[in-house]
This record gives structure tokens, sequence and C-alpha cells, in this order.
């Protein structure tokens, strides 16, 4: 007998599933990742001739764990639609021995939640021990979730907040302060940063957005904006010298101009990354190792992060007993 399809909703996914514990996954995804446990295939690209819309598929499994997860998403490079999220889309989870599709979640929170979670583990295992001071690049939904996120590893005290749109700047600090009473202030003055423990991006930049000489020493980034070749957040020179994480190295090399850009210019060598943040997970690579040098973590965003997050969501269902199930093929 088929299974039925379980529904679960993002409004479900915030009441019953936290970022600590997504936090918790990342981990998980990506020791998995390092470790060949999991099979992640390059995601695959397409964009409509209107070069307006960008459409997204990306697989991944764990062949012990006999699941599959299939993310679709949409993201809107232009137009704006009130109430209309940039990025939508939805995750399937489905058995790897029968091809059932096991359950349909909401991917745009899912997207968010992990990509957050992904900041949240970097910070965990980069950022200093005394951190409390956060600038944050982008009010977006990614915003959001990189504020929860870092908020829960470290004792944030101060939030710098840049946004072209100093409107949605403001209604974010707004929103943000209302939830954490955390002291957040906006700025254009990128000077500022020299009084930053962390720093994250999540912005669709084309060209740098600070410069090294502006960074305090031993600062931490979180990059996870540029993850097409003509994006670009950090200054090359950031690169060259900090102690450079990533999610996974050949999607990164592949796909986000922060690093193809400069390998291009001859600024930065290929091998310049010190390893997958997995590997120091699996404790194969060293961390931080002194309180004056500047990490960074750099994401282009890896499928297996949202098979480790949505197979904890279907799996917690049935503990916790939400989300809705349905027989499409009675």
């Amino acid at each position: 007998m088929r299974k039925p399809i379980r529904l679960i909703t993002a409004g479900e996914i915030k009441q019953y599933y936290s970022m600590k514990q997504a936090i918790d996954s990342m981990e998980r995804a990506f020791s998995l990742l390092a470790s060949g446990e999991s099979f992640v295939p390059l995601r695959f690209v397409s964009k409509l001739p209107s070069n307006e819309m960008i459409m997204l598929f990306k697989p991944a499994t764990v062949e012990k764990e006999k699941r599959i997860s299939v993310k679709l998403l949409t993201l809107r490079e232009k137009g704006f639609f009130p109430e209309i999220p940039l990025i939508q889309g939805i995750v399937l989870i489905i058995d790897a021995d029968t091809g059932e599709i096991l359950s349909l979640m909401d991917g745009e929170y899912i997207t968010a939640l992990r990509t957050g979670a992904a900041s949240g583990l970097a910070t965990r295992c980069f950022a200093r021990k005394d951190a409390s001071t956060l600038a944050l690049f982008g009010c977006g939904t990614q915003g959001r979730t990189q504020l929860e996120a870092v908020a829960c590893e470290r004792d944030i005290e101060k939030v710098l907040v840049f946004d072209k749109n100093k409107n949605t700047a403001d209604q974010f600090i707004k929103e943000m302060q209302e939830k954490y009473r955390i002291e957040m202030v906006y700025t254009s003055d990128t000077s500022h940063l020299n009084e930053v423990d962390i720093i994250c991006t999540a912005t669709n930049s084309t060209a740098p957005l600070f410069k090294k000489e502006e960074l305090k020493k031993g600062v931490h980034i979180n990059a996870i904006g540029s993850f097409q070749p003509h994006m670009q957040e950090l200054d090359p020179s950031i690169l060259r010298d900090a102690k450079v994480y990533v999610d996974q190295i050949e999607s990164c090399l592949k796909e986000s101009g922060d690093f193809i850009k400069p390998i291009t210019e001859g600024i930065i060598q290929k091998s310049k990354t010190i390893g997958e943040i997995g590997e120091y997970c699996l404790n194969k690579i060293a961390g931080r190792e002194s309180e004056n040098e500047i990490t960074v973590f750099k994401s282009v965003g890896i499928a297996i992060q949202d098979y480790t997050v949505a197979t904890d969501i279907y799996n917690s269902s049935f503990e916790k007993s939400f989300g809705h199930d349905i027989n499409l093929f009675e």
C-alpha cells in the first residue's frame, strides 16, 4: 500500500523545529558531506529566457538512511510583487527504496533556516568566544535567520545593520529589536566595522561590500550571498589573508564570484581555502588558532543541508504530531 504524503507548512516548522536544532543538523550535514557518506550532485540552475527568473533543482541522498531529498526553488531577479518573496520553493522527501514521495514541505523557510543555521555552526566553530557585536548586510528573509543563528551561538549585544534601502532596514530593526532586545543601529558607514566581531553578508551584491582595512582584528565573516559567478561580496584581499572555510570546495569554486573573480584576476589561488567546515567537524583540519586572525566561512548552499533539516522535520512530525497526510493517488 502506498504511503500518504505528509504536508508540512512553514508555520509548523517554525513552531516545532528550532534554530538550535537546525544548527546541530548542519553539523550532521557537513560531516556527512566531508565523510563521503552522502551523495550530493552539483545543483542544476537554469534561467528563463527573460533572464529574470532562476530555477534551481537540488537533490541529495544518504544511502544508509534510505532517504532522498529534492528541493525545487525559483529565484526572482527582477520585478517587485508586494508580499511575494524573491525565493520560493518546496522540499520533497522520498523513500530511496520504493521511490515514494513521503513528504512535501515549504522550501522557502527551510532555505532561510538552514542557511542561517550554517552561519550559526560556522560562528560556533570559528568566531571568538567573546564576540558580542554583529554587522549584518542584507535585511531580507536570509538576514533574519542569520541574526537568529548567530544570536544562538554568541551573546550579541549590538548589531550594525546595512541595507541599500533604509526603510527596509528600519522595519527590520523594529521587528528584530522587539524579538531579541538587542541594540540595533542602521548605518551605511563601513568604517564602523572596526568595532565588529562577526559579519554576516546576505546580499545580491556584484562588488565587494567593504574593504579589508576596515575590519577589526580577529573578526569572523559568514558570507552567504554570492552564489553565482557574477556576484561578489568580499574584498579579495580578505580571502587572500584570512583563514577560509567553505561548505563545499567544488561548489564554491564553480559557483561563487567571491572565488571566481579573484582567481581569474590572479589575486588568490584555487588552493587558498583551508578546507570544508565538515572536515573541521570531523577533526581533520584546525580552526581558529589566534585571537587576531580573520576567519571566513563562505557558503553557496549545499543540498545536504536541506536533506538533514527536512528529514529531521519529517521525523519530528511523527513525534510531535504535526503535518497533514494526503493521498494523491486515490
